[in-house]
């Protein structure tokens, strides 16, 4: 899992995470079967983003970074670390940050704060979960980590890995300049599924994050001696990739193609390639034939939640110079490229949800999908649980966030007064289209004005992230670094 991607139906620039340090993470677990599981954690930080102060005959950098991983409401791992650094005239140059931690099977939450500590600015905080899953002697995928280079270990290090020295590439976009995507991944207990040393088929491939479809003519097959421990390490060439949200998928098979195990991680490739299915001349089939021309502008602008930087350049200036005919081929190739075979049927499941959002969060100035709620119910569909809090006041004890504890140890708790909430409601995701687990987001409604809820904060990816959310809800009541009700309900979904 990882941080700094941006979804829509493909995936925009990245941004720093605030104003300062800019930073990006991993968390990628693995297994031992004859042991137990463990996560990597890797930190890399932009050393450009860092302050420098002269010390004896050259300028260093340092930053402090407080790690807390929690399983529901325990602490299982806790640890501040200072990370050094030298000026350096490498404009690339990064700050890097690798922890290997034992954990069991489970869900946990991470909260990274990350501190200059040269400067006075806020310490960027970084909230997460993961999930670690490998049962006894069954077969698994680890997770899938995306390499910026690797070289032969002459002598065991924190960054070795079955006899090589890697260095992750953490970002989740990948450049017109790079024509290779390496990976690394481990199969375990393909022995105990397909017998010792007898052969199984192992694919690495690339999947279209909208539609499913896989690259056949971008793919690695072969066949692979079942071993308790497998590794998974090469490259896929990808200068041909058009630009667009991709899967890279592991998979184990057996010899007859049923599928036993995978994993698969997202990513984003730019490229002047495009995909080479548009149309210039309408189908006399074509569903949008039949949509006239008061109503066509309509149904562009409600694609709007979910398309794509490029096509919102059509949308938003486009549209008014265009023909019908324009228009409706526009609109034909929009739904074309999400499903080829059906078109038709993917814009009337779209045009279905715009219905209701539009019927549920209109307000007297803006259709529904042009609101907060409606743009993240059509782009994340229903959501799977729902706190709504109209008018909450809470008295007794807030507590400051278990990283504030660990960072400050001498910090008092809040006092025991009230604290009155603006309402809010909780959206809470078990699982997104885009494969993030255990998502929420937080609205609330401006001075109690129960017509229209705004996106406060989120935990998705690419989605509004305010560390001090809370604060804001109870206009400064809370204060920052303490958690309320509000943000144990966040954290539990309920």
């Amino acid at each position: 899992m990882k941080r700094l991607l941006f979804f829509s139906l493909m995936i925009i620039p990245l941004i720093p995470f605030a104003q300062g340090l800019n930073a990006i993470y991993s968390f990628t677990s693995y297994n031992v079967p004859s042991k137990s599981p463990y996560v990597e954690v890797n930190l890399s930080i932009d050393a450009k983003s860092v302050k420098y102060e002269r010390v004896e005959e050259k300028s260093e950098g340092k930053v402090e970074v407080v790690l807390v991983i929690r399983k529901d409401t325990n602490i299982v791992y806790a640890q501040k670390r200072i990370l050094n650094a030298i000026l350096s005239n490498d404009n690339n140059a990064s700050i890097f940050d690798l922890q290997r931690i034992g954990l069991e099977n489970g869900k946990y939450y991470a909260n990274f704060e990350i501190k200059d500590m040269n400067t006075d600015a806020e310490a960027l905080i970084i909230l997460d979960s993961f999930i670690v899953d490998y049962q006894k002697n069954i077969i698994a995928v680890s997770d899938v980590q995306l390499i910026d280079s690797y070289t032969k270990s002459n002598s065991q290090n924190i960054r070795s890995k079955n006899g090589y020295d890697i260095i992750p590439y953490l970002f989740d976009a990948v450049p017109e300049n790079k024509n290779q995507i390496t990976y690394y991944a481990e199969i375990y207990n393909a022995d105990k599924q397909f017998g010792l040393d007898n052969n199984y088929i192992l694919s690495v491939c690339l999947e279209d994050l909208n539609t499913g479809k896989k690259f056949e003519s971008i793919q690695k097959i072969k066949r692979e001696q079942a071993k308790e421990v497998s590794v998974v390490m090469g490259s896929l060439n990808i200068e041909e990739l058009p630009q667009g949200g991709y899967y890279l998928l592991v998979e184990a098979r057996d010899a007859n193609n049923i599928l036993y195990a995978y994993k698969k991680i997202p990513f984003v490739r730019y490229s002047s390639k495009q995909v080479d299915n548009m149309i210039s001349a309408l189908p006399s089939d074509a569903f949008v034939n039949g949509i006239s021309e008061k109503d066509i502008d309509e149904y562009l602008y409600c694609l709007l939640p979910i398309a794509t930087e490029t096509q919102k350049g059509f949308l938003n200036h486009g549209v008014k110079k265009a023909g019908l005919e324009e228009k409706k081929i526009f609109l034909f190739n929009f739904w074309r490229m999400i499903n080829a075979d059906n078109p038709a049927a993917e814009w009337k499941y779209y045009m279905d949800n715009v219905d209701y959002v539009n019927k549920k969060y209109s307000t007297k100035i803006k259709k529904g999908y042009q609101t907060d709620m409606g743009r993240i119910y059509l782009v994340y569909g229903k959501p799977d649980h729902i706190v709504d809090e109209k008018f909450k006041t809470t008295g007794g004890i807030k507590r400051r966030t278990l990283s504030d504890k660990l960072a400050n140890p001498d910090a008092e708790d809040a006092s025991a007064d009230g604290v009155a909430y603006q309402p809010y409601q909780i959206w809470k995701y078990s699982k997104t289209p885009y494969g993030e687990m255990n998502k929420s987001f937080v609205f609330y409604a401006k001075q109690n004005n129960l017509m229209e809820y705004f996106l406060l904060h989120s935990n998705a990816k690419g989605e509004l992230f305010d560390m001090y959310w809370e604060n804001k809800l109870t206009r400064n009541l809370l204060p920052e670094g303490v958690e309320g009700e509000a943000g144990v309900q966040f954290r539990r979904g309920y």
